[in-house]
């Protein structure tokens, strides 16, 4: 079982025709409505995804687990149609806090130890399984067309992903999965946040979750799409190049 600290900062994704699917945090059942309406085929019965609409690769931001009911069935789905080739996922902000939590024993909250429950109790192959699942998972992906899918966000300074810079990929892979964030925290205890957003100006299309949005739009060749699915019901995707947003359901 290997544990590199996620050395690979990037891959590259040579597909055209992608589907990018915001923040899960265990809601399958919404999962399943979200990929049926973008074509894909669900296995009801084992919860896997058994055929892809012919040239589509889907994409995952990240955030599979925690908050939402069913956080193994969505770790079991996203795994398998990785393993597969129907889809590449990047490492979200939970999945980093579970790796941590499962090979460190660091602190964790209430939501990631209730996770780690749920999959400890499918026995210790899962276990390694899952940890090697996210050990392996970029912290960007760089597709076609020069889109950049990442779970946090990046801005523009950050985009030089064959950089040997130590300290420019530490930032790169903080930012990837938390945002722009400042070091201080908000009243009620969030970290603070800036919106890096606003005053993009980089040539590669960003596609990003992470922070709940209640408007899904495009912003400066930015897009987030994380709509909080395990509080609204609503999980949201993005069908590139066509720049066509899905939702599993109407809000």
């Amino acid at each position: 079982m290997a544990f590199d600290e996620g050395s690979h900062l990037y891959e590259k994704l040579d597909a055209d025709r992608i589907d990018v699917v915001g923040d899960i945090h265990g809601c399958f059942r919404e999962l399943a409505e979200l990929l049926k309406k973008l074509g894909y085929e669900v296995d009801e019965e084992n919860g896997l995804i058994a055929g892809s609409p012919e040239g589509r690769t889907l994409v995952f931001l990240g955030d599979f687990t925690d908050r939402g009911p069913e956080p193994v069935k969505v770790l079991k789905l996203a795994m398998d149609a990785v393993s597969s080739g129907r889809a590449r996922s990047v490492r979200g902000n939970h999945e980093e806090k579970i790796l941590q939590k499962l090979v460190k024993g660091t602190t964790a909250k209430e939501e990631v130890m209730a996770t780690l429950s749920a999959v400890k109790a499918e026995g210790p192959d899962f276990v390694r399984s899952v940890i090697d699942f996210i050990d392996g998972l970029p912290y960007v992906i760089l597709c076609k067309n020069d889109i950049l899918i990442v779970h946090g966000g990046l801005k523009e300074e950050l985009q030089d992903l064959d950089t040997q810079d130590g300290k420019l990929r530490g930032r790169i892979k903080r930012m990837a999965i938390y945002g722009d964030i400042t070091g201080r925290q908000l009243p009620d205890g969030r970290p603070e946040r800036l919106d890096w957003a606003a005053d993009y100006k980089g040539k590669k299309t960003v596609i990003y979750g992470h922070t709940i949005v209640e408007k899904v739009q495009w912003r400066n060749n930015t897009v987030n799409i994380d709509t909080g699915c395990f509080r609204t019901g609503i999980l949201t995707a993005v069908r590139m190049p066509e720049r066509e947003f899905f939702r599993n359901r109407q809000a």
